[in-house]
């Protein structure tokens, strides 16, 4: 294939000789040339950051944007089939859609069609149900993937100084990792279908859909006032920090963190304390941070509504009310929860009148958790 001379670069309007910056610019352009885009697609995004982007982009959803209309007849479903599983996923307009289109691709036509098949064994709702959860889980990976790129290579580059060519070239090559991505992906995705499998068999109650957990928030007091004096970056590595504790104490004692929203942990377990050891640790792993951002947690236990990987139900409820019933450094629990441990220490905390619950809460506070 011929590569496009300067002179071509000039004539359509993607290059001028005599601007400051253009040299960066013009071996990007050459590098997206030899990539094989074409001067009308250059064109396209030669506002802004587009050339930037533009071999990145096409690397993480590679091939052809189809219609709606094409999408639909290429998948075998029904057209309100086929948008509710696009609504589903999460799907907006991608770069290289047709105009007022959403785009769609080959592989993801394919991967619609077999989620589509599911509903010969499962119900429409269901079907629905598990569609959103899919793609929420989805986005989340790509947000996180898309700051990991940001924290650990785009920032330092630009504070650098560096070339916007070799950004666009790092950016191209981090896509690259993707490559094959997903089919080492299988094997993590089974085996936390089995330990899933595995939580509602010991959870299980007689009562259908219903299971048995111990279920646990823990918060950080100090963290709004403390987050306010911190620096983009500083509060970017505290969260990390936090977070990867979290979920690092919780895994290693056999609990499983939910969720995380803001400066607040959702856990649960099967085995009341297996739960409050974890909380036990996640206290002790912060005696040594100076006082600014303490953490505290409340416990509870008893049967939940599991839907979509999360937890429902008074249980929930009063567990989020009493990690706001504790001091500083304090494993507050349930009665329930104190009885159902069988290698944890607990002393009296009182009663506590609940937001939401009629009658005052008998709970108790953690004292030193059997390791």
């Amino acid at each position: 294939m011929d590569m496009l001379s300067v002179e071509q670069f000039i004539e359509a309007d993607l290059y001028d000789p005599a601007t400051d910056e253009e040299a960066d610019r013009l071996a990007l352009l050459q590098w997206l040339d030899s990539l094989g885009f074409t001067v009308p697609e250059l064109q396209s995004g030669a506002c802004g950051d587009g050339l930037m982007s533009m071999a990145a982009d096409r690397r993480t959803v590679p091939g052809e944007r189809l219609s709606r209309s094409d999408a639909i007849e290429m998948s075998g479903l029904e057209p309100e089939t086929f948008d509710g599983f696009v609504t589903g996923l999460g799907f907006v307009a991608i770069p290289g859609a047709p105009s007022g289109e959403l785009g769609f691709t080959e592989d993801e036509i394919g991967a619609i069609r077999l989620i589509g098949a599911m509903s010969s064994m499962f119900s429409v709702a269901e079907t629905m149900g598990f569609v959103r959860v899919l793609g929420s889980s989805m986005g989340r990976i790509g947000e996180a993937a898309v700051s990991l790129f940001l924290t650990d290579v785009e920032d330092p580059h630009l504070t650098a100084g560096e070339s916007y060519f070799e950004l666009a070239k790092k950016s191209y090559e981090a896509v690259g990792l993707l490559d094959g991505l997903s089919e080492r992906l299988d094997p993590i995705l089974r085996r936390q279908l089995l330990q899933a499998v595995e939580r509602t068999r010991v959870a299980a109650v007689e009562e259908r859909l219903r299971f048995r957990f111990a279920v646990g928030f823990v918060d950080l007091v100090g963290f709004t006032e403390r987050s306010a004096e911190m620096s983009a970056t500083n509060l970017t590595n505290f969260i990390r920090e936090f977070e990867g504790r979290a979920h690092d104490v919780m895994t290693s004692h056999g609990a499983r963190v939910v969720k995380l929203i803001g400066d607040e942990v959702m856990f649960v377990s099967t085995d009341p304390s297996a739960a409050c050891r974890a909380a036990g640790a996640l206290m002790e792993g912060f005696a040594d941070e100076g006082g600014h951002v303490v953490p505290r947690a409340g416990i509870a236990f008893g049967n939940v509504l599991v839907r979509g990987g999360d937890y429902y139900g008074s249980v929930v409820n009063l567990a989020s009310r009493l990690v706001d019933e504790a001091v500083p450094q304090e494993v507050l629990v349930t009665d329930e929860l104190a009885e159902a441990s069988t290698s944890c220490d607990f002393v009296p905390a009182g009663r506590r009148v609940v937001k939401g619950f009629p009658e005052p809460i008998t709970v108790q506070s953690l004292a030193t958790p059997n390791r």
